[in-house]
């Protein structure tokens, strides 16, 4: 028995000798670029079609780049060097040696697509300076590693459609960085979508897979059609179709089966573990876990979109500074204090706090606080922040916002900040860079609007009755109103209105974020950033005004009345509902009662006059002519108008005492809560 089990220590030793990814990147390194062609070759089957792929004897014609050498086909060049690869279409077969492709130092681009090429995946997390992938129409199988995204910070084309790959969709993939086009379709992929997509992502398609669950809201600037044929995956949720696959239960004999299976790879596992660490005591000086080891400089670059934190002990991204991989900038763990003081000034200096009302705070609290993405937007991506005092706050890094100089940049957010408003979030901080700005709020545990009404339809979803959606209508005509007032000189005083920027107080008071960003957004390179340049006179060439936060009230309205989410939201108003066309239709044709929420209608029937009224309201605020769109004032004097009228009739049809009637002397003492809590007060709203 000793020597089999020598044996086969002596493999696994072997192996583990063999197998790491930094000395076969090494030695690949090292081989010129006929080389690391003939040795590709190789791991093809049926490569006649590379016939011309030869190392001859003749001067000049060994490099496939050197002048005068006979024609490789298939390789690019550039420089002197290899840069591409055009390989699709040749029957090739078998796989891709991934250690070969490290070898061209120089490779920007590789296509294999429509070949019988299988397996799994190459490794391209070795190849540093690619750019493009296309590995289309192949039988490439199995799943992605739950970090294969992460790896991918450099790629920006990458096409896998066409293939039998299976598993989930690893969330790994937001933090594919610079990745803009992602082909997944006709595979096999199942499970639920991750909640981000890559921030830079310009085109996307999962269409033809097995996937379940809801499309996650960031994944919706893509067209529904993206996202076709996966049988159980909804576009948005709806109540005439299941989004979960029924759970099948697994008989006792696939059971017994799978158990004995789990026991055998278990016992595998531990023998090769055990010999691998006896491998490793031979190798102790130079990987020590006490002293760190080869650990040493893991964060030496981080993902620039950072993922939730098992635990604050875990090592940071340097993202809030939105510093690119790879920056000569770095900090592990958020050092020290001293270190991120450091890093804040190269970077443009500590956050500058406009409202203290949840005290005040530095880029180094910031540094050292646990963090997670919670989602991301036309501004940019957001995170959650708890710092060491408890407090919560979101950071959001915004993109774009480079049209006014520093100290006018400066003069607008301590304005922002300055504003009080029971119905408006100002900001709490900002942190200046040329070409990213941070922005911190307070975080509202809630959430928006948009996720209440469209996400998982839970407690939050069933409070939202009749009288509380009053109460968020209201409070958002308030907000608007104030901000008119007060920003009257703004382009478009809010300029990006809409329920996914509308957040939920614990008592559901509405509160207003992102607004008076007009001033600071460069339009010529994010055009549809904010969502009032989608409205009808904008899209039509019109200069923005006002008017346009009217549209966007009016679209708010519109999903509140009939719980429908609004195809306006999306870039190519492809899925979703067309909420102006469907309202004003069913209005001209007297059929304003199939427009409303079942949730609602069912509960409160009496109700019908006041819910028309009021989508009357909304209805006469996407108006396209703009001169017939009421102006701000008039648009939330008339919602005011309604809400008491629908308040009163409500009281008339409740008993005192009734959970109704609760709900609705809630609303009417929103006035006098909202002039009680002061201009300073907003400890509510964190949990």
């Amino acid at each position: 028995m000793e020597r089999p089990l020598l044996l086969l220590a002596a493999t696994v030793a072997a192996a583990a000798v063999a197998l790491p990814l930094p000395l076969r990147a090494n030695a690949a390194q090292n081989m010129s670029d006929e080389e690391a062609l003939m040795q590709l070759k190789k791991s093809f089957t049926n490569s006649s079609s590379l016939s011309s792929w030869l190392i001859t004897t003749k001067d000049g014609d060994k490099s496939p780049c050197a002048p005068g050498s006979h024609e490789w086909h298939g390789v690019v060049c550039s420089r002197g060097t290899v840069t591409g690869l055009r390989l699709n279409g040749l029957q090739l077969g078998g796989t891709i040696d991934a250690d070969a492709l490290a070898g061209f130092r120089r490779l920007r681009s590789v296509s294999f697509a429509s070949n019988n090429l299988s397996g799994q995946l190459p490794a391209v997390d070795q190849l540093t300076a690619l750019k493009s992938m296309f590995l289309s129409n192949n039988r490439f199988t199995g799943s992605l590693p739950e970090d294969f995204f992460a790896k991918l910070n450099h790629l920006k084309k990458l096409w896998l459609d066409g293939n039998e790959l299976s598993g989930p969709i690893p969330a790994s993939i937001a933090q594919a960085t610079s990745l803009l086009e992602l082909h997944l379709e006709r595979n096999a992929f199942s499970g639920e979508l991750p909640l981000l997509p890559p921030p830079a992502l310009k085109s996307f398609d999962i269409s033809e897979n097995d996937l379940d669950g809801v499309v996650p809201e960031a994944f919706r600037k893509f067209d529904a059609g993206r996202f076709g044929r996966n049988e159980y995956l909804c576009y948005v949720p709806a109540s005439d179709r299941t989004c979960k696959r029924a759970q099948i239960e697994v008989n006792s004999s696939k059971r017994v089966v799978m158990v004995f299976s789990t026991l055998f790879v278990s016992v595998v596992v531990v023998a090769l573990a055990l010999c691998a660490c006896i491998n490793a005591t031979s190798r102790v000086r130079d990987f020590d876990p006490d002293r760190g080891g080869h650990m040493e400089g893991l964060d030496e670059r981080p993902p620039v979109y950072m993922v939730k934190q098992a635990s604050t002990t875990q090592k940071r991204s340097s993202s809030w500074l939105g510093m690119r991989t790879g920056s000569s900038i770095g900090h592990r763990r958020a050092a020290s204090a001293a270190k991120a003081d450091e890093m804040g000034a190269a970077a443009g200096g500590d956050l500058v706090i406009v409202n203290d009302c949840k005290g005040v705070f530095r880029m180094t609290d910031l540094m050292k606080a646990a963090a997670e993405v919670i989602g991301s937007g036309g501004l940019g991506s957001a995170y959650k922040a708890v710092m060491a005092n408890g407090v919560a706050v979101v950071v959001k890094r915004a993109r774009d916002m480079n049209r006014a100089t520093k100290d006018a940049f400066a003069a607008d957010m301590k304005r922002l900040g300055a504003m009080r408003h029971a119905n408006l979030l100002p900001p709490l901080a900002y942190h200046y860079r040329k070409d990213e700005k941070l922005l911190v709020y307070e975080y509202i545990p809630k959430g928006s609007l948009l996720y209440v009404l469209h996400g998982d339809r839970g407690v939050d979803y069933a409070a939202l009755d009749w009288p509380m959606r009053l109460k968020v209508a209201v409070g958002i005509a308030r907000g608007t109103a104030f901000l008119h007032a007060e920003l009257a000189g703004h382009e478009v005083p809010h300029g990006n209105l809409k329920s996914a920027n509308v957040l939920l107080a614990p008592d559901f008071e509405p509160l207003l974020v992102d607004f008076g960003f007009s001033g600071l957004i460069n339009y010529t390179q994010s055009p549809q950033s904010m969502f009032a340049y989608r409205a009808p006179g904008c899209v039509a060439g019109h200069l923005v005004s006002a008017k346009a936060d009217v549209y966007c009230l009016g679209i708010v309205l519109l999903e509140l009345l009939t719980g429908k989410f609004p195809s306006q939201y999306l870039h190519n108003a492809k899925g979703g509902t067309d909420l102006v066309m469907w309202a004003t239709s069913a209005i001209s044709d007297g059929f304003e009662q199939d427009l409303f929420d079942p949730a609602i209608l069912t509960a409160w029937k009496f109700a019908l006059p006041d819910m028309t009224r009021l989508m009357r309201i909304a209805v006469d605020c996407v108006e396209m002519d703009l001169d017939k769109r009421p102006d701000m004032k008039e648009a939330a004097a008339r919602v005011e108008e309604v809400v008491a009228a629908a308040m009163a009739t409500v009281s008339e049809n409740q008993e005192h005492g009734s959970s109704q009637a609760r709900s609705v002397q809630r609303i009417a003492s929103v006035g006098e809560r909202s002039s009680r809590r002061g201009s300073n007060d907003y400890s509510y709203g964190i949990s």
